[in-house]
């Protein structure tokens, strides 16, 4: 069984879903609010690991799923959204924890386990990242920290640095690897400098991303391509079918040990 986590509005996760099925995969699309209604929510925890069921009634039951793609960033807790301020905090903490904790232990392959700061998986300070992406030999602009959002703060740094004839891609990262590099050139226009998957392969495992499913956006001009951002929730569609292959690839790999 495959299960696709994710939030309601999240099209590129109902994409996956669909495309799973219609590829003869048994897919389960549990989104934030009917995990919040599930009939039961169990863990075990003892000396051979740990043992996790979620039962969601007709939605099916989670016992021991062969992949996991987690794109969860709100805890479950629509069941509680008309409780009193008290019980509804106290229900959202005790939810946002097992979640955390199910996610980190549910056996199989999970893309993304949880990080404490985001249950949707790695994502750290747009500042730290690009610290990282710089040690990790990636071209970074140097920016202004001043006001407006931080996540823009990297992508509007290398715009200015590469104009005026900068393009903005964005690259989906599996374990390290960017998903279909050639489809990336034929969309950008341009060839991967040398060095530049190596470097995003560093980057990836820094972040804590060396087995998890992330976007970088990068600006491309004159043959260089510069670090712009990074996202625990990258645009799977524009990877297409060749992100569900090295998907479902992972299962078989597991499944072939």
């Amino acid at each position: 069984m495959f299960v696709v986590l994710c939030d309601l509005d999240d099209s590129a996760a109902l994409w996956l879903d669909s495309r799973f099925r219609e590829l003869g995969q048994k897919s389960v699309l549990v989104t934030s609010g009917l995990l919040s209604f599930a009939r039961r929510r169990s863990q075990w925890i003892g000396r051979d690991g740990t043992r996790a069921v979620v039962d969601l009634g007709e939605g099916g039951v989670i016992d021991q799923p062969d992949l996991v793609v987690n794109r969860l960033l709100s805890p479950p807790t629509a069941a509680w959204q008309w409780a009193e301020p008290g019980e509804r905090d106290y229900a959202g903490a005790e939810l946002t924890a097992f979640t955390l904790s199910w996610l980190a232990a549910v056996p199989g392959v999970v893309r993304n386990r949880p990080s404490p700061t985001c249950l949707a998986g790695p994502s750290p300070h747009p500042l730290r990242a690009a610290v990282v992406a710089h040690r990790a030999g990636l071209d970074v602009p140097d920016a202004d920290v001043g006001a407006g959002s931080p996540t823009l703060w990297l992508l509007e740094a290398a715009v200015r640095r590469a104009a005026p004839a900068a393009g903005v891609a964005h690259l989906v990262v599996l374990d390290g690897r960017i998903v279909d590099a050639e489809g990336v050139e034929r969309r950008v226009g341009a060839r991967l400098p040398e060095g530049f998957p190596s470097a995003v392969a560093r980057f990836a495992a820094a972040v804590g991303a060396a087995e998890a499913l992330i976007g970088i956006d990068v600006v491309v001009a004159q043959g260089r391509w510069w670090f712009a951002g990074m996202t625990p929730l990258p645009d799977l569609m524009l990877a297409g079918d060749a992100l569900v292959q090295d998907l479902i690839g992972l299962d078989a790999r597991v499944v072939a040990r």
